[in-house]
C-alpha cells in the first residue's frame, strides 16, 4: 500500500527541476510564486505548525524544492508549496494542452468569460435533483446551487446551517456529487476525502488553490476547476492589496477532466 505522502510525491516529482524561483510573496489572502515566465497562486492558510521544512532563502531554490513545501505541517509554509505546484502545473500552455481553456478567447477576456468555467455554474444541470456536498463554503454557493439539488455544505469554521468538517466521514459516501475546495491539498485532507468519495461519488476539486495536474485525475478526481494567472503584475497587486483587488482580474478560470 502506498504511504499517504505518495499522493504528494507524485505531484512534486512531475515538477521541472530546472526551473528556479525568482520571486515569492506570502500575502494575507493569497500566496504567489514566480519561476521564469510562470506564476502560481494559492490561498494563504495562516495556521502555523510545530516545524518548518525550510529555513533558508526561497529565491534561488528550484521550483521543485519549493513545491515540496506542500508537505509541511506549517500551513503558511505549505501555502507556498501549493503556489509553487501551481506555478508549474497551472500554466496557460499546459492547461491548453489538457483542454482546460476550450471555448475561451484569451485575447478578448471580459468578466463573464474569465468566470465561464466556474464549476458551480458549469455543473448546474448535472447536479439537478442530486445529493450534493460542497466542502468549503464558497461565496454565492447557495444562490448557484440551492433549489437545484439537495445541497449540504461542510466547513472547517461552520456558519449557521453548515456541517463541521468532521462530518466528511459520514456525509461523503452518501452523495452523488462532491465539490471540494483546492485548499484541502494544502491542509492535507484531500487524499482522505477522495478515498471517501471512491468511485461512486463524482468529484470536482475547485478554486485557485488546486494544481491542475493530470495526476489528480488518476488519484480519484473527476474534474479540476482551477485558475491560471495571465497578468503577473496584476496578480502581484492582488497579493499585496487583497482588500482592493479581485483575483479573477489577473487570470481566468479553467476546467480539465469531466465537464
Amino acid at each position: 500500500m502506498d504511504s499517504a505522502w505518495s499522493f504528494y510525491d507524485k505531484l512534486i516529482e512531475g515538477v521541472d527541476s530546472t526551473l528556479i524561483v525568482d520571486h515569492f510573496s506570502l500575502g494575507v489572502g493569497w500566496t504567489e510564486v514566480w519561476a521564469g515566465p510562470y506564476t502560481g497562486v494559492a490561498m494563504t492558510i495562516k495556521e502555523r505548525g510545530p516545524v518548518r521544512l525550510n529555513t533558508g532563502i526561497i529565491e534561488g531554490k528550484t521550483l521543485k524544492d519549493v513545491s515540496a513545501l506542500i508537505k509541511s505541517w506549517d500551513f503558511l509554509e505549505a501555502s507556498l508549496g501549493a503556489a509553487a505546484l501551481n506555478c508549474f502545473y497551472n500554466s496557460i500552455e499546459k492547461v491548453t494542452e489538457l483542454g482546460g481553456l476550450q471555448d475561451i478567447d484569451l485575447k478578448n477576456l471580459v468578466p463573464e468569460t474569465r468566470r465561464k468555467k466556474n464549476a458551480f455554474i458549469a455543473f448546474q444541470n448535472q447536479v439537478e435533483n442530486k445529493k450534493v456536498l460542497c466542502i468549503g463554503h464558497f461565496p454565492h454557493i447557495e444562490k448557484q446551487l440551492a433549489g437545484r439539488c439537495e445541497l449540504k455544505i461542510l466547513e472547517r469554521n461552520p456558519r449557521k446551517g453548515d456541517y463541521p468538517d468532521s462530518a466528511c466521514e459520514y456525509l461523503i459516501p452518501e452523495q452523488d456529487f462532491c465539490f471540494i475546495t483546492g485548499m484541502t491539498l494544502t491542509n492535507k485532507t484531500l487524499p482522505r476525502l477522495l478515498a471517501l468519495a471512491g468511485k461512486n461519488v463524482k468529484v470536482s476539486i475547485v478554486g485557485p488553490s488546486i494544481c491542475l495536474a493530470p495526476q489528480l485525475l488518476d488519484m480519484g478526481a473527476d474534474n479540476l476547476s482551477g485558475f491560471c494567472v495571465i497578468d503577473r503584475k496584476k496578480m502581484d497587486e492582488v497579493v499585496r492589496y487583497a482588500d482592493k483587488c479581485e483575483i479573477f482580474d489577473a487570470g481566468v478560470m479553467v476546467s480539465i477532466g469531466e465537464r
